[in-house]
């Protein structure tokens, strides 16, 4: 469970003020309603530089490393796509770096809003040699997407989602991931649709896909059940 969002041509001296507003969702973010308030498991941030895939990751709470990350933006101003969590455990005892979101493979980068119950189930299909023994749901789905025929991420991840569907149990599928050519959206829930939104939005060159809209100024329209984007990193939406 998560709040996430995802820029592209991201420029940190035009986007500081949506990212300030996206860290304080660890916060006031939206929660399931038989939830405690707060996203407050660890974080993530990934972005490209120069065509390869850069990620930071902690355990700790965006708000209480809010200057590091601020730090590593200084550093990294602008970036054809940068993707950003906040997470919220949904397995006690993973509060940690080792199970922050993102997960990534060579220029492959995965985040994920939901829980698939019966993950385990996933691991027979997966090409050795798979993720680590202690992985939750979230890496196995990636190990899972990663595994399905093809060399096209979008396909390959629309046909692990099928086998979820239809063969398993999950509250969300929403995710936000990337090759580093395209960054990919995708909506889904089998449960409770105000928490597992996603909404998507334009303003200048660049594209948002965000858990909950951050700036009332901008025109933001709620991805549908089962909407997929592939946003080629050059364009709008």
């Amino acid at each position: 469970m998560c709040r996430v969002i995802g820029i592209t041509h991201f420029d940190w001296s035009k986007h500081r003020t949506i990212i300030e507003r996206f860290c304080q969702l660890a916060r006031t973010g939206v929660v399931m309603a038989e939830d405690p308030p707060g996203h407050l498991d660890g974080w993530g941030l990934a972005f490209y530089r120069e065509g390869r895939l850069v990620v930071h990751k902690s355990g700790a709470s965006i708000l209480d490393e809010r200057e590091r990350l601020f730090t590593l933006l200084d550093g990294a101003p602008t970036a054809p796509a940068l993707i950003l969590h906040l997470r919220k455990s949904a397995w006690s005892g993973t509060s940690s770096t080792r199970h922050a979101h993102p997960f990534f493979l060579g220029n492959n980068v995965f985040f994920h809003n939901g829980v698939v119950y019966d993950y385990q189930q996933l691991l027979a299909q997966i090409t050795p040699p798979g993720p680590p023994d202690d992985a939750r749901d979230t890496e196995v789905f990636f190990h899972h997407v990663l595994s399905r025929p093809g060399e096209d991420l979008g396909a390959q991840f629309l046909a692990s989602v099928a086998t979820i569907r239809q063969q398993h149990h999950f509250s969300a599928l929403n995710c936000l991931f990337s090759d580093g050519a395209k960054l990919y959206a995708y909506r889904d829930f089998a449960r409770e649709p105000d928490y597992y939104s996603l909404f998507k939005a334009a303003a200048g060159d660049s594209c948002f896909i965000s858990s909950e809209v951050l700036d009332a100024g901008m025109r933001w329209e709620l991805m549908a059940k089962e909407e997929f984007l592939a946003i080629e990193l050059g364009e709008t939406v």
